[in-house]
């Protein structure tokens, strides 16, 4: 009795044993898998208060280089749109994009007052896992002068399936946009009428944006400073609830 039970006991951490590895294995051949990348650039020949700076953390796919490529020039971008153009959304690299800054940053005046030029900063990170995407949030604040600096968010949504980055037409039922902007339209009236924001859509209509992604509270759609308020807004998020979007979304990107 005592060497069957024994040998059941052995069967049994056999079984959870290869569950673990197995477990393991696809864990470890993830392609989606990440890796954090640091970088930071100081502007060459510049010393004391006043110097340009560019810092930035965002991911790697170590079995994906072209989706990381893409990854890396969409975040480098960010900042190019920020600075109409100063900061080139072609740089394939951080040293590229960093040089850019930097000789935009030459041909500006040094302030008087110890306040840098430039200041870049730019991040990326994983806001959803869901069973067919993985959404990536890029994030990009510039200050170049002025009473503020600017942000820019950006949402990049990964197929699980094909590791390609999908776009808002992509994860719609075909024939289904004027459905998702009247579903928009009424997330910004609750936006609009909620007990923290005081905005007057007259003075700031809504413009249907696709810089949308399936999070876990519904399909999020981000906006920029300046784009449904004024500064002090921020970047609003306006938030379809997905019992709103059956069969307007398609099945594999809800819940």
């Amino acid at each position: 009795m005592d060497r069957r039970l024994a040998l059941g006991a052995l069967g049994l951490a056999t079984l959870l044993l290869a569950g673990c590895q197995s477990l393991g294995d696809r864990e470890g051949h993830d392609a989606l898998r990440i890796e954090p990348v640091v970088k930071s650039a100081h502007e060459p020949g510049c010393s004391g208060d006043g110097c340009a700076t560019v810092e930035a953390a965002y991911l790697r796919f170590p079995a994906l280089p072209a989706l990381s490529a893409e990854l890396e020039q969409r975040l480098f971008g960010l900042a190019g749109g920020i600075t109409d153009g100063n900061a080139s959304p072609r740089a394939t690299s951080f040293d590229a994009f960093a040089a850019s800054v930097f000789d935009a940053a030459a041909v500006e005046p040094r302030r008087d007052d110890g306040v840098p030029r430039y200041v870049v900063d730019l991040k990326a990170a994983i806001v959803a896992d869901n069973r067919h995407t993985r959404v990536v949030e890029l994030d990009g604040y510039l200050f170049s002068g002025g009473a503020h600096g600017l942000p820019l968010t950006e949402y990049m949504v990964i197929d699980r399936d094909s590791h390609q980055v999908v776009t808002l037409d992509d994860m719609l039922v075909p024939g289904q946009r004027p459905a998702y902007a009247r579903a928009l339209t009424r997330a910004h009236q609750r936006w609009t009428t909620g007990d923290e924001i005081h905005v007057n859509p007259r003075d700031w209509p809504l413009s249907i944006s696709d810089n949308a992604a399936p999070l876990a509270e519904g399909l999020a759609v981000k906006y920029q400073v300046y784009d449904l308020g004024p500064y002090a807004i921020g970047q609003p998020t306006l938030t379809i609830p997905y019992t709103e979007l059956e069969g307007v979304l398609r099945a594999r990107y809800l819940p």
